[in-house]
């Protein structure tokens, strides 16, 4: 399961850089439903079967989350000064002079 889920983890973080959230629907689906057709084809009973899935279901959205926030961070990370750094440490009086 532990590759599987490192596998998914990896897919929503790729996602996230070229899809919107509606890709998160479908890919869920895939694999909530792919991973409990496995499991009962393997002989797990049905409340273990939906568990695993459920867990390998939420594993590409955690991914996608990780991959926006990676994203975010990188582009905040490009992006260039708008004020000197002298200016923020400087002090103002009241009246503006």
């Amino acid at each position: 399961m532990i590759p599987v889920a490192i596998l998914g983890f990896l897919i929503g973080a790729v996602l996230a850089w070229g899809f919107r959230v509606w890709i998160l629907l479908p890919v869920t689906l895939l694999a909530f439903f792919a991973k409990m057709i496995f499991e009962l084809i393997v002989g797990t009973d049905f409340l273990p079967a939906i568990g695993v899935s459920l867990v390998i279901g939420l594993v590409p959205q955690l991914g996608y989350a990780f991959g926006l926030t990676a994203r975010s961070a990188l582009v905040a990370l490009r992006s260039p000064r708008k004020d000197p750094i002298g200016v923020l440490g400087k002090h103002r009086s009241i009246e503006g002079i």
